[in-house]
C-alpha cells in the first residue's frame, strides 16, 4: 500500500469520527469539527503537534474577541470596523510570523468572522455559535491528532525558526486586504441579509486571511478555484441525494461518509492535495454537513457567492505577490 492511500485513510476516519461525534451531541454547526481534519494533517509530527495547539489556542482568542464585539459594540458600524481591524491584525501577524507557528494567529482572524458574521446578519446567539465553534475545534483536532500523530514521522534536525521575516511591506499590504475585504463583506451581509450574502461575507474574511498570512500564496491561488468550484458541486449534489432520497440523519451520515472518503483521498494524494484541501472546505461550508440547512436554492446561491469571493480575493493576491511568485500562481494546475 502507497503511504499517501494509509494516510487517505486515516484522515478518513478523523473526519468520520469527529462529524459523528458532533453530530451525536446535537452541536449547531457540526461539519466546523471536520475542518481541522484537512488542515491540522501535517507530512511531519512536530508540525501536526504545533498546528493541533495552535488551532485550539487561536479558536479561543478569535472567539472571545468576536464575543467582546459582539457585546461591547451593538452598532453595526462600530462592530463591522473592529471585526475589520481584527482580521487584519490577525493576518498582519501571520505574514509577519511567516513559520508554522503564524497559525494561531491566522485561526484568530478567521474565528473573529465565523462568530460575528452569522450573529450580525442571521440574529443568531452569539455565545452558542462561539462555544459550538470551540467544541467543534476540540473534537476535530483531538480526532485528527489521535488517527495520524503514531504514523507520522519526527522531522528531526534543527527546530524550526519561530519568525522568517517575508517583508514589513507585503504583510501590511494583506492585512490592509484582509480588513477591506472583511468590512466589504460585512456590510453586503447587513445591508442584503440573504443567505447567500453571509456565505459571500464569510468567504471574502476566510480567503483574504488565509491568502494573506501566507508568505508564499501561489499553490493556494493555482488551486483555490478549480477547488472551490468542485467543493460547490458535491454540495449541491449531496443535498439533493438527501432530499430527492428523503434520508434520515442515519442515512445522511452515510452520504456524507462517501463524500469524505473522496475528500481524503484528494488531501492525501501529493498530486491533489492542495485542491483537495479547498475543495474539502468549501464542500462543508456550502453542504452544512449535519444541520437541516437552508434549501437548494440558498445553498446553489450560497456557492455561487463563494465562487465570486474566491475570484475576488485572488484577483487581489495576484497583484500582490512578487513577480516571481506571480508566475508560479499562473501555471496550471499538475
Amino acid at each position: 500500500m502507497q503511504h499517501w492511500i494509509w494516510r487517505a485513510v486515516q484522515l478518513f476516519i478523523a473526519a468520520a469520527g469527529a462529524l459523528a461525534v458532533a453530530w451525536v451531541f446535537e452541536l449547531h454547526n457540526p461539519y466546523w469539527a471536520v475542518m481541522p481534519i484537512w488542515v491540522v494533517s501535517q507530512a511531519f509530527r512536530e508540525d501536526l503537534v504545533i498546528r493541533a495547539i495552535l488551532r485550539i489556542i487561536g479558536t479561543l482568542i478569535g472567539a472571545a474577541i468576536g464575543l467582546a464585539a459582539l457585546y461591547y459594540l451593538p452598532n453595526p458600524v462600530l462592530l463591522t470596523l473592529a471585526v475589520g481591524l481584527s482580521v487584519g491584525l490577525g493576518t498582519l501577524a501571520a505574514f509577519w510570523i511567516g513559520t508554522v507557528y503564524s497559525y494561531g494567529a491566522m485561526m484568530a482572524a478567521i474565528t473573529v468572522a465565523v462568530v460575528v458574521l452569522p450573529a450580525m446578519a442571521n440574529h443568531a446567539a452569539p455565545l452558542n455559535l462561539a462555544v459550538d465553534r470551540v467544541w467543534c475545534t476540540l473534537i476535530g483536532v483531538i480526532a485528527v491528532t489521535a488517527a495520524t500523530f503514531p504514523f507520522t514521522p519526527l522531522r528531526g534536525g534543527d527546530r524550526l525558526p519561530i519568525r522568517a521575516n517575508h517583508g514589513g511591506v507585503r504583510g501590511l499590504k494583506n492585512g490592509c486586504v484582509a480588513m477591506a475585504c472583511t468590512i466589504l463583506g460585512m456590510s453586503i451581509a447587513l445591508l442584503v441579509g440573504d443567505f447567500w450574502a453571509v456565505g459571500f461575507a464569510l468567504a471574502l474574511s476566510i480567503f483574504s486571511a488565509l491568502m494573506g498570512g501566507m508568505p508564499d500564496a501561489s499553490p493556494a491561488l493555482r488551486y483555490i478555484l478549480p477547488g472551490s468550484a468542485i467543493g460547490i458541486a458535491a454540495a449541491i449534489v449531496y443535498r439533493l441525494i438527501g432530499a430527492t432520497l428523503e434520508l434520515n440523519s442515519l442515512g445522511l451520515y452515510l452520504l456524507v461518509a462517501v463524500f469524505l472518503a473522496a475528500g481524503a483521498i484528494l488531501r492525501a494524494n501529493p498530486r491533489t492535495t492542495n485542491f483537495g484541501l479547498d475543495s474539502n472546505m468549501i464542500f462543508l461550508l456550502t453542504a452544512e454537513v449535519g444541520t437541516v440547512g437552508h434549501g437548494a436554492f440558498n445553498e446553489m446561491s450560497g456557492g455561487a457567492a463563494m465562487l465570486v469571493a474566491a475570484l475576488i480575493v485572488s484577483a487581489l493576491h495576484r497583484r500582490l505577490l512578487p513577480a516571481h511568485l506571480a508566475e508560479k500562481a499562473r501555471r496550471r494546475p499538475a
